[in-house]
């Protein structure tokens, strides 16, 4: 990949980029693939194809947005903060979009029984949108666990508000929170001590650091489900979202799916019927995306 910089314009609180892949990557495709696209600080403009989110980089907080006019590259645009910010705004987008993450195995494995949904990644699909750091999707996961959508997203948007300021909180933010607030302030109900206990397990195993940048390998399914409150589905979600896609994240609304129209009674039976072994997981969720009106139409066509 690569970072281009074209000459600077405007004030010093401003900057904008040019970041260049080596796989064809569709925004619109990505941000199609589930819901963290709605969840705070995310902003999603569909007309636009414009997406951004404040962040905060040292001392200063700002807004950084990404749009796209061809699948090999996005432009980068931030306010807020200066040019000295670019690497870690680089940085934070590569992590959003999966830039670095090869889709060769994944087209090979699925293209026998899965065709279409591995021409789907051959176009610029197969990436989900993530976070900024494995602890913010981790977070948001927790707040998906038996409960609603609008529920998961007004969470969400509780945690943003205070104890993240405006932005996504980092671990020790959370910490410093406690369990208290996040069960009277932030709703969070049963997930507060969940959470409260993971966040400081995981920063004293050193799985993730203060910024809430995790280690995949140390952050595997056993690890995961190791973790008081948290499942199968929740440790499935949160390796999907590393790319490791080896098991669908089985809730409710999945295995009412599979009921729906595979006449599965669970996930094992609808892995059974599948050839794509590690890639179970993603193949799902391309499935489910070339379902939705319109979800196999990308960015550039």
């Amino acid at each position: 990949m690569k970072e281009s910089v074209p000459p600077a314009a405007g004030a010093l609180n401003k900057g904008r980029a040019r970041l260049d892949f080596a796989w064809p990557i569709d925004l619109r495709l990505t941000v199609a693939g589930h819901g963290w696209a709605h969840l705070e600080p995310w902003r999603w403009d569909p007309e636009a194809g414009r997406l951004s989110r404040a962040e905060r980089f040292a001392d200063e907080t700002g807004v950084v947005a990404v749009h796209q006019s061809d699948l090999r590259s996005v432009a980068i645009e931030w306010e807020g903060t200066g040019a000295a910010a670019m690497p870690a705004v680089l940085q934070r987008v590569r992590r959003w979009l999966s830039a670095e993450w090869d889709p060769t195995a994944a087209i090979a494995a699925l293209l026998t029984d899965l065709a279409d949904e591995a021409a789907l990644i051959e176009r610029g699909g197969g990436r989900l949108l993530r976070g900024s750091s494995f602890y913010e999707d981790f977070v948001k996961t927790v707040l998906t666990i038996n409960t609603s959508w609008s529920s998961t997203c007004r969470m969400t948007a509780a945690l943003v508000a205070e104890p993240g300021g405006g932005v996504f909180p980092g671990p020790e933010e959370v910490l410093g929170y406690g369990e208290g607030r996040l069960r009277e302030r932030a709703k969070l109900g049963f997930r507060a001590p969940t959470l409260i206990g993971a966040t400081d397990r995981m920063l004293r195993d050193g799985v993730i650091d203060a910024a809430g940048c995790g280690d995949p390998d140390r952050l595997d399914h056993d690890y995961l489900t190791s973790l008081k409150g948290i499942g199968p589905y929740a440790a499935a979600h949160c390796r999907m979202l590393l790319h490791d896609f080896a098991r669908i994240p089985v809730d409710s609304e999945v295995l009412a799916y599979l009921r729906r129209q595979h006449d599965a009674i669970g996930a094992a039976e609808f892995v059974a019927g599948r050839g794509n072994g590690p890639y179970v997981a993603l193949g799902y969720k391309l499935t489910r995306l070339r379902e939705k009106p319109g979800g196999g139409k990308g960015a550039v066509e």
